[in-house]
């Protein structure tokens, strides 16, 4: 079992805290997320805007390095984009960013955000040919099973088909709930995970009244991965 960190502002006080958490544990932090970019854009028409997304997920890399993770998880962008040419332009920022991976050891993943939180690359083809176009072994693609059920497409077949360049696949069911609470059909993307996937597979949801019962029952939906591995 290992954490994905969550970047909401980490500064080195906080940072230091949480490797002295770590020293006390036998779980390893192995992605951190960039988490501001939930309202930073890196495709504003605004420089600062974009210097402010640009220096985040800089940022994030350096604290993934720092911590001994090997992934963090980007988005292109919520919403619409405001920038002219943005497709060339993630091009461009993401093989920064991935030169910035290679020089730190971290692997950027970056996540389609589906077509309900954003009109811009929002579905797994796409967001794998930007990788593609981008070709660095430092960009890779994400999944997460809620964004591609929310696109209209089949969440099985979807990662059987990508699941050799997916680094990090996160679990979630529809609304945001643990697996087996809502509208998807974890079996047969399990079946998938069991056989074909190799990357980062984690649990990714919002807790209920109840935190500790929705993780129970979402370790027993997703038991068949520790068994398999």
């Amino acid at each position: 079992m290992w954490l994905e960190l969550v970047n909401d502002g980490i500064d080195e006080k906080r940072l230091k805290k949480i490797l002295e958490t770590l020293s006390n544990f036998n779980t390893s932090i192995e992605s951190v997320q960039a988490y501001l970019q939930h309202d930073l854009r890196m495709l504003s028409s605004k420089d600062s805007d974009r210097r402010a997304a640009v220096n985040h997920l800089e940022s994030t890399i350096k604290i993934a390095s720092a911590i001994g993770a090997q992934n963090i998880v980007a988005v292109v962008t919520y919403g619409k984009p405001t920038i002219k040419n943005p497709r060339e332009e993630c091009i461009k920022l993401f093989r920064h960013f991935g030169k910035l991976g290679a020089e730190f050891n971290v692997v950027i993943s970056i996540e389609p955000l589906g077509r309900n939180r954003t009109t811009f690359l929002s579905s797994i083809s796409e967001v794998y040919d930007l990788v593609q176009d981008v070709g660095s072994d430092h960009v890779r693609l994400m999944a997460d099973t809620m964004h591609i059920h929310a696109n209209e497409e089949d969440v099985a077949e979807t990662i059987r088909k990508y699941a050799a360049e997916i680094m990090e696949l996160q679990l979630r069911d529809t609304d945001s709930r643990p697996p087996g609470q809502g509208s998807i059909d974890f079996g047969p993307v399990l079946k998938v995970v069991r056989e074909k996937f190799r990357g980062l597979t984690c649990l990714e949801y919002q807790p209920g009244l109840d935190s500790q019962a929705d993780f129970a029952r979402a370790l027993e939906v997703t038991k068949v991965i520790s068994a398999a591995r």
